[in-house]
């Protein structure tokens, strides 16, 4: 085996002088800002299509005509869809290009926007979700700006841009269901803004977002996509119903064991397989497995906590506790931690550049573990939840950021899908426990002859999200900081624009 470390700007990794080339730099704008302002676009569209329906579950249900289980199921389903296609997808990015990958995976969001938004009842519009699911353009766009970044500093600047992005699409979706409401609008009004957003998307990246001219010499994993969605699917209705038929039940136990088994055979398979879907050789590295980890764990505790807060915000007062909040009221209440977190992605480069990810990734959980024991005293007043949401976006921004940051470094071209999307894996398998933690703490008991939380089991959850922040700090330790590393993966290639040249195998 050969190998040559070709840095990336030398190794020409996106495309020259094809149409899009010819597009990006006819703007009076550098490429790299159009780029980074579609990819904000993205995940703005992304968080909306996440976030923004949860405040509006009930009014989802009964324009739909939905009943509450069906519209548990119309939220888990994007994630169940998922299991299998983002890690594909991502995979396939690599192998045919992330370019072509992206377009897909944008076109099948607008799909589920517009199935979500003329569907008529329940089976529509859950369908609609398990299409929007199947889309992996998230992490194949942080491939995209992996390829693009020349440097350890462009690595942690785009992570932090990324981040920011994310922030600004967390406070628009805390807002957008709630003012189209108190406006007058509906539930289908939101869609279809939906809708617009990733039609704008997805024809702004065709116009202006370039391939690269790596290529993967790849066969595809297919017993490994069936394990690993076979897994992630049992996982996510397991814990996504462990409430409703009960932690013991037959069905629960059987669903979780299910995906335990199902996961160690896809290990040991990932292992044997000579192309795996998720190289597990490679995800061992100190800059990889516990960045994923440190990411899936602070975002299942932001969630989580706001939603949460969104319960308590919404308590009638008349029972002792609670705000009385509106749906709008809510978004405004949870508007901080979006704000900062935008404001904090902007300038998390600089830090992680200064301090290094791991340094970065434990003061975030640090952060956390702080702010919750705190916060599990001190929650009646409206200015402690500012206080606690400031203090969470930075905690978020500074783990999440560093996170991204630590194993997008360590993604050498021809493995950018591969990495992000296993950071899709872990994110799944991780996330979907802090909603679950939530309702299973908070309905552990009420107040008598009500179906009210007490208002200690709020007591609880913080503690719980507190114990998560130190948790998150000690894994956050292990990662290991390294330099950007611009040699080519095994079996990848360069392409130029006519002649194919082969840089290892």
């Amino acid at each position: 085996m050969t190998e040559v470390s070709v840095p990336l700007e030398a190794a020409a990794l996106t495309r020259r002088g094809t149409s899009v080339d010819r597009r990006l730099n006819a703007l009076p704008i550098p490429p790299a800002v159009t780029i980074g302002f579609i990819g904000s676009l993205l995940v703005i569209s992304a968080d909306t299509e996440t976030l923004a329906v949860v405040p509006l579950l009930g009014a989802i249900n009964e324009t739909f005509h939905m009943t509450p289980a069906q519209g548990a199921w119309s939220l888990s389903a994007s994630t169940i869809a998922g299991a299998a296609t983002v890690p594909l997808l991502a995979r396939l990015g690599d192998i045919f290009g992330v370019r072509r990958m992206l377009l897909i995976s944008l076109l099948f969001i607008v799909v589920g926007n517009i199935v979500c938004a003329v569907a008529t009842g329940p089976s529509i519009y859950i369908g609609g979700r398990a299409i929007l699911g199947i889309s992996a353009a998230y992490p194949l766009f942080y491939a995209v700006l992996r390829l693009r970044a020349g440097t350890t500093g462009g690595v942690d600047r785009i992570s932090g841009l990324m981040t920011a992005a994310m922030g600004a699409g967390i406070a628009i979706s805390f807002l957008l269901g709630g003012f189209v409401l108190d406006q007058g609008g509906t539930v289908r009004h939101v869609l279809w803004i939906m809708t617009a957003l990733s039609v704008l998307v997805l024809a702004l990246a065709w116009a202006f977002v370039p391939d690269s001219t790596t290529r993967t010499r790849s066969s595809i994993d297919y017993l490994g996509t069936i394990l690993v969605a076979g897994a992630l699917s049992a996982l996510s209705i397991g814990i996504g119903q462990g409430n409703k038929w009960g932690w013991t039940s037959s069905k629960t136990i059987a669903l979780l064991a299910v995906a335990v088994v199902l996961m160690v055979v896809w290990a040991m398979w990932e292992l044997k397989c000579q192309d795996p879907l998720l190289d597990l050789r490679i995800m061992r590295r100190r800059e990889v497995w516990p960045a994923y980890l440190a990411a899936a764990a602070i975002a299942s505790v932001a969630i989580a906590s706001t939603l949460a807060i969104s319960f308590y915000v919404q308590t009638p007062a008349a029972v002792g506790y609670g705000f009385g909040g509106t749906v709008l009221a809510t978004g405004v209440y949870l508007l901080p931690v979006g704000l900062i977190i935008a404001f904090g992605g902007s300038l998390m480069g600089p830090v992680i550049g200064a301090i290094g990810p791991r340094a970065s990734a434990v003061a975030g959980g640090v952060l956390a573990a702080v702010m919750f024991f705190w916060f599990a005293s001190n929650h009646t007043e409206t200015w402690q939840y500012i206080v606690a949401l400031v203090i969470l976006g930075l905690s978020y921004s500074l783990t999440y950021t560093a996170s991204m940051a630590s194993f997008l470094r360590a993604a050498r071209p021809g493995e950018g899908g591969m990495l992000t999307g296993g950071a899709r894996v872990a994110n799944t398998a991780i996330a979907s426990l802090g909603p679950t933690i939530v309702t299973a703490v908070l309905t552990a008991s009420f107040i008598p002859n009500t179906a009210v939380p007490r208002p200690e089991n709020y007591d609880y959850v913080w503690l719980v999200f507190a114990a998560s922040g130190l948790v998150i700090a000690a894994v956050a330790l292990l990662m290991k900081n390294s330099p950007i590393d611009q040699s080519l993966a095994d079996k990848t290639q360069l392409i130029g624009d006519s002649t194919e040249l082969e840089v290892r195998s």
